[in-house]
């Protein structure tokens, strides 16, 4: 439960309570007592060989015998100086899982949950989930309970605090894609195949591909896979597939062998080329225009980096027959130089391992890293807005192209007018001086002072990261990468550099800012994607003439990417790699022991596997309450309540403490009484006549699966009470939440807020203002306001996210 503490500490807890119970007791008095005692209930592990340059594992593999070598056959290095792979197989656990009555019937549970047509909340709601059942696909005339489809997650993490000291080592993750996003994205079900090793002084490993040969064999002998299945007490055949790769462009690079992110052909999703520009000593894309339809008005539009029309049509992604010829010939080249221009034309570098699964796929299965990419270019923007793109490399990038005339001649001018000094240092920071103060893509020191004045003064709500400061010129205080998205879907960005920049640039950014909040929805309709998509290809095209080219790179083309993939991936909220970076700092707290921490990794996970399965079974449920606040407790309540035969009213769930209890009044029975029956189509039979108040905070859950917190106004914590948006009047109707009611109807728990409602709002452009006086007071379901909104005091309260 408390992975935060070290084997030494729990030895110590354990000697103690030993110590305290009746004697004699068979309570273990130390950490290797208490593993001795459970290691008959874990999944066995398995240890590999493996040579010190990564060339082999040393197994044996159909052909390929090299178990009992005492060399290496490839590098001849000696078996003694060898690495150690330790793996954990996936077919146990997946048996595990499927003989356990509640997990079991938890994918049958899900398969009645069946969304309305036309909306995408899941991955298992886009066109390509639904192709792999369709004739002649890999799982054609089987049931989706019957079928376990997985996707593959690895990148490199130091297990060193120290970031001066590198070590690279590689964690191997498989996740369950049919289960629910809630239990996916735990670290236990999340399945930690192995770690592979750093190479020679903590290097990355040179090559992935004997590692993963293991996992890619095992899954080629659970494509069909016997099991008992709990649910319909009789056996049955699951059949498992590995279908998606989720993985940032560094580690889809070293694991589906493809170019680097620096490279003219480095969008390993279509055959675009980009365009080295010798000034910024970088590549550049600018080709945004390629993707909007034929007869757009910025296809013939002046001031793009390709003056002139746009006659080029949207870049094609290779075919799986082209990409295997291409393959096959860098192979077949006989020395490296002409392996590396064949790898220069294609971006492709050679087989690689996962090229055995006889259903892989890599365009259709290998989906754009929304995380990285949209933190990564929001961090861009950013940093171009404070000034540091207005260097001399940036200004001859735009000359060489014509574009921005005014601001390169005055940048000259002022260049050629400071007075040189006569000794020049030896190295040169020239290239990087900033020339000027403000340009049209930039903000002066008085703008960049106002802009972090309006980001210091935002009221967040609690279940935003951000923390109010000067985002821009300290931009670390936007410390992860959910904080920057965050400040851009919350409308924090858009409000700080309000009128602050030309119109022109102001309008792009207000169109790149809503795209961005469209993408990250955690909600689409199909109908809306062709929308979105068009929206955003404009947007991108606009960015490309309003701002400077040095941000035209890899992270800005994978958007058109993103989007143009939703309705075959649906959300990119169901494959964010959030729940991936946390499992990999998981796995760096757990390296205690110095040279081969992921061996001590490995040996922590399988334990921690055990518990997060005896938890999420219902067959262990913790009694302190002070876990109750954990996701593993709340995923495995929820686990159990779908368990149950009737599904509650409401929703929302409520871990707060109870204050008082008081009588209803005969006015907020009748307006109970008119919700209930015109809201929620039910007779008022069991109408309990007493309501429980709470003053401090209230949590429930949406459809999404995603916590809301509102706060009241007793709420003892640095976040102030929630303000929302009320029902009628148009939605210029706000209020501040002051506490929370509890009432029953028919077993059920239905909830209750009590608000301070403040005068109509008077609607400023795309804001919303209303004096901070309170009218009086009104009861609203929980149902019918919205979640706690962002805002900000300045003469009045404006809202900047209604």
């Amino acid at each position: 439960m408390n992975h935060g503490m070290s084997k030494t500490a729990l030895s110590d807890t354990l000697q103690c309570e030993k110590s305290s119970l009746p004697q004699p007791n068979y309570l273990p008095g130390t950490y290797k007592e208490a593993k001795t005692f459970i290691s008959p209930f874990l999944i066995p592990l398995e240890k590999y060989d493996a040579c010190v340059n990564d060339c082999i594992v040393y197994r044996d593999s159909g052909a390929l015998l090299y178990s009992d070598l005492s060399d290496c056959p490839v590098c001849s290095e000696p078996r003694k100086s060898r690495k150690i792979f330790t793996y954990m197989p996936l077919g146990p656990r997946l048996a595990r899982w499927y003989e356990t009555p509640n997990l079991c019937r938890l994918l049958y549970a899900e398969k009645l949950q069946v969304r309305r047509d036309g909306i995408l909340g899941d991955f298992t709601d886009g066109e390509l989930f639904k192709s792999w059942f369709e004739p002649g696909e890999i799982f054609e005339n089987k049931n989706p309970e019957s079928c376990v489809p997985l996707s593959l997650f690895t990148d490199g993490v130091n297990p060193n605090k120290n970031s001066a000291c590198q070590k690279s080592m590689w964690p191997i993750m498989l996740t369950w894609i049919t289960l629910p996003p809630s239990i996916r994205q735990l670290l236990g079900p999340m399945l930690l195949m192995g770690i592979i090793p750093s190479g020679v002084n903590g290097s990355e490993p040179k090559s992935l591909d004997p590692y993963l040969s293991i996992v890619v064999d095992e899954l080629l002998t659970l494509t069909e896979f016997p099991v008992y299945d709990s649910y319909r007490s009789a056996p049955t055949t699951v059949k498992v597939a590995l279908l998606q790769y989720l993985c940032d462009i560094p580690a889809y690079s070293k694991v589906m062998h493809l170019t680097g992110h620096a490279s003219l052909r480095s969008c390993p999703y279509c055959r675009e080329t980009g365009h080295y520009c010798k000034h910024l000593r970088k590549t550049i894309h600018i080709s945004n225009r390629q993707f909007l339809p034929f007869g757009h008005p910025l296809r013939s539009a002046s001031g793009f980096a390709i003056d002139g029309q746009e006659e080029r049509s949207k870049p094609s992604p290779y075919t799986q027959e082209e990409e295997n010829r291409m393959r096959t010939q860098y192979e077949l080249k006989p020395n490296k130089t002409q392996k590396a221009n064949q790898q220069k034309s294609t971006g492709l570098k050679g087989n690689y391992i996962l090229q055995q699964l006889p259903y892989h796929d890599r365009m259709r299965q290998m989906s754009p890293d929304g995380m990285h990419t949209l933190a990564d270019f929001i961090s861009h923007l950013m940093e171009m807005l404070v000034g540091k793109q207005n260097t001399q490399k940036v200004m001859s990038c735009e000359k060489s192209f014509g574009r921005f005339d005014e601001v390169w001649k005055s940048a000259a001018e002022e260049q050629a007018s400071i007075d040189r000094p006569k000794k020049k240092k030896k190295r040169n920071v020239e290239s990087e001086q900033t020339l000027v103060d403000s340009t049209p893509w930039s903000l002066s020191k008085e703008q960049i002072k106002t802009a972090d004045e309006r980001a210091s003064s935002i009221v967040y709500s609690h279940s935003h990261e951000i923390t109010p400061g000067p985002h821009f010129t300290k931009l670390w205080t936007l410390r992860t990468m959910n904080a920057k998205l965050q400040f851009v879907t919350s409308g924090a960005f858009e409000w700080c550099i309000k009128d602050l920049l030309p119109i022109s640039q102001e309008r792009t950014l207000e169109h790149i800012c809503g795209v961005i909040r469209r993408i990250v929805s955690p909600k689409l309709t199909v109908l809306d994607i062709a929308q979105l998509q068009a929206d955003t290809h404009e947007a991108l095209s606009l960015l490309e003439r309003d701002f400077p080219l040095a941000i035209q790179n890899l992270t800005t083309h994978l958007i058109h990417h993103i989007v143009d993939d939703l309705a075959n991936y649906g959300p990119m909220y169901g494959r964010w790699l959030f729940p991936y970076e946390r499992a990999n700092g998981w796995v760096t707290r757990q390296c205690l022991r110095k040279g081969m921490e992921e061996s001590t990794v490995m040996e922590t996970y399988v334990i921690y596997d055990w518990c997060v399965y005896m938890i999420l079974s219902g067959r262990f449920n913790p009694c302190d309450l002070s876990t109750n606040e954990k996701t593993l407790v709340k995923t495995s309540q929820q686990i159990m309540e779908q368990m149950r035969d009737g599904f509650s009213v409401s929703s929302q769930e409520n871990h707060t403490k109870k204050n008082t209890t008081s009588q209803i009044t005969p006015e907020m029975r009748q307006f109970m009484m008119n919700f209930y029956l015109l809201n929620l189509k039910l007779s008022t039979v069991q109408f309990s006549s007493e309501v429980t108040e709470n003053y401090s905070t209230l949590d429930i859950t949406d459809d999404c699966g995603r916590q809301i917190r509102y706060i009241g106004t007793r709420f003892k914590g640095r976040r102030e009470p929630s303000i929302v948006k009320l029902p009628g009047s148009g939605g210029l109707l706000f209020g501040r939440i002051c506490f929370f009611l509890e009432h029953v109807l028919c077993g059920a728990v239905q909830n209750w807020v009590i608000v301070d409602v403040y005068p109509i709002a008077e609607k400023v452009g795309k804001y919303f203002l209303f004096q901070e006086s309170v009218l009086g007071q009104q009861l609203f379901h929980v149902s019918v306001i919205s979640r706690p909104l962002v805002h900000v005091k300045d003469r009045g309260v404006w809202i900047i996210n209604a």
